[in-house]
C-alpha cells in the first residue's frame, strides 16, 4: 500500500507562538526539528505496518521545513509549492491506499490553538454548507475526491475532535491543548512515540472509509481585510455577501479548490 503523509507545523508538540512557525526566526530551528521528528516517526510506523511506498509532503510555509536526510531512506519528499490547487495534498492521486496527517491545527474561529488559522492570516473564517472549516476538512476531502481514506491524524486537541467527528474509526494523537497564547503539550519524545505507535496501529487494519462528498458545495470565505474582499469580488464566479465575505457554488470539489487556489 501506497501512503500520503501531509506535514504541517502549528500542531507539533510544544509550538505556541508564530516566532516558532516562521522560517528565520531562532525559535523556528527547534520547530522544524520536531516536525522532522514526528514526521519520520509517521513514516516508520506506516513502513512498520508493511507500506510499499510513503510519500511525505511538506506543507508548511515555504514547504521547505522538513530535513530530508533525518527521514527513512524508503520515503519520497514533496517540497515547495507547485501552485496547484491540491495546494497541501499536491501529489495525492487515486493510487494512493491511505492519508496520514501529522502537525495539524484548528481553524481560524477556533480558540483550540494559539495558532489557529486556515491557510493564511488573511481569512476570518472559512465555512462549507454553512459549517467551519479546517485545512484538515479541505484536505480530507481532497483524498475523497481520489477515494482515498484518512487513516491517522496528529495535532492540537482542536483538530483531533474535528477529526474524530468527521472520520468514525481514525487514530488520533492530541499533541496541544491550547488556552489563550499557551499550549499544555505531552513531553516531544513521547508524542514522536505515540505518533509512531499510532500510525502503525490505523494502517496494520485500516477500517476507515473516505469521507462522503456532499453533492453542492456553498462556500463563505470572510477575510480579515475588506479590502482585499473587494478586489478578490472580481474573481469569476463570486460574489460578495457583506464587506468583507465572499460566496461561490460549485458541484464539483476540484473545481472548489481551483477557485480556493487563488482566493485564500
Amino acid at each position: 500500500m501506497r501512503v500520503y503523509i501531509s506535514a504541517d507545523i502549528e500542531g507539533t508538540s510544544g509550538i505556541a507562538d508564530w516566532n516558532e512557525a516562521r522560517k528565520g526566526h531562532q525559535d523556528y530551528e527547534y520547530f522544524k526539528k520536531q516536525m522532522t521528528a514526528e514526521v519520520s516517526a509517521a513514516v516508520q510506523g506506516a513502513l512498520k505496518a508493511g507500506a510499499s511506498e510513503v510519500i511525505v509532503r511538506d506543507a508548511h510555509g515555504s514547504a521547505r521545513n522538513i530535513d530530508p536526510s533525518s527521514l527513512p531512506e524508503e520515503v519520497r519528499i514533496l517540497r515547495g509549492w507547485a501552485r496547484d490547487p491540491l495546494m497541501m495534498m499536491q501529489g495525492v492521486d487515486n493510487g494512493i491506499g491511505a492519508v496520514v496527517f501529522t502537525g495539524y491545527h484548528s481553524p481560524s474561529g477556533q480558540a483550540l490553538n494559539p495558532l489557529s488559522h486556515t491557510m493564511t492570516g488573511e481569512i476570518f473564517c472559512l465555512k462549507m454548507n454553512g459549517e467551519l472549516v479546517s485545512e484538515f476538512m479541505l484536505n480530507a476531502m481532497s483524498a475523497a475526491y481520489y477515494g482515498i481514506p484518512i487513516a491517522f491524524i496528529s495535532g492540537d486537541e482542536g483538530i483531533v475532535r474535528i477529526a474524530e467527528q468527521a472520520v468514525p474509526g481514525i487514530v488520533t494523537v492530541s499533541t496541544n491543548r491550547g488556552s489563550g497564547s499557551s499550549v499544555d503539550s505531552i513531553h516531544p519524545l513521547r508524542a514522536v512515540k505515540l505518533i509512531e505507535e499510532g500510525v502503525y496501529k490505523a494502517l496494520k487494519n485500516l477500517e476507515t472509509q473516505p469521507l462522503e462528498l456532499p453533492e453542492r458545495f456553498i462556500v463563505e470565505i470572510a477575510y480579515v481585510d475588506h479590502r482585499l474582499a473587494h478586489k478578490l469580488s472580481f474573481f469569476p464566479g463570486v460574489r460578495k455577501m457583506d464587506d468583507r465575505t465572499l460566496i461561490f457554488e460549485d458541484t464539483d470539489y476540484f473545481e472548489v479548490l481551483r477557485k480556493l487556489l487563488f482566493l485564500l
